[in-house]
């Protein structure tokens, strides 16, 4: 399974509205639950967990992204990337064994994370954005990025 955009069901009256952010038909398990708020021009990212295990579900509850997801587990090199952009309201399930990341292309870019593990520093793992093997098009220079994220090893 590769990444892909989820459809939510929104119920309209003349209150306002309600949203499933998880809908019904969607058999997956999630367990921790995370805010990031980002402005314009950060990169985040790439970040998957080191057994290959977790899934997310990404919602975008203000701004815009650009989404990178980076199949680890295809033995085939070629055609490993996924790009999606992302507009408020939007919704993306990563499956396991995707390495994760997004650009911030909105001013204010808020997004939920729905992930099957609780975070553990000991099998967070990453890998740099900028580098050569993956050949990102992230569409910039000088992104606003941790430290952390700058220093993380290349794709092998």
């Amino acid at each position: 399974m590769n990444p892909k955009k989820i459809s939510l069901k929104k119920f309209v009256d003349r209150r306002g509205y309600l949203l499933e952010l998880l809908p019904k038909e969607f058999k997956k398990k999630f367990i921790y639950f995370i805010i990031t708020k980002s402005k314009k021009n950060v990169l985040r990212g790439l970040h998957y967990d080191k057994n290959l295990q977790e899934e997310k579900l990404v919602f975008l509850l203000e701004g815009k992204i650009l989404d990178v997801c980076v199949n680890l587990k295809k033995k085939d090199k070629s055609n490993i990337k996924y790009y999606n952009t992302l507009k408020r309201g939007d919704c993306l399930y990563i499956p396991k064994g995707f390495a994760h990341g997004y650009k911030c292309i909105g001013e204010n870019n808020v997004l939920i994370y729905f992930l099957s593990k609780f975070y553990n520093v000991n099998n967070n793992k990453g890998i740099n954005w900028k580098d050569e093997t993956l050949k990102i098009n992230w569409k910039i220079k000088k992104p606003i990025i941790s430290s952390k994220d700058n220093n993380l090893p290349n794709f092998k």
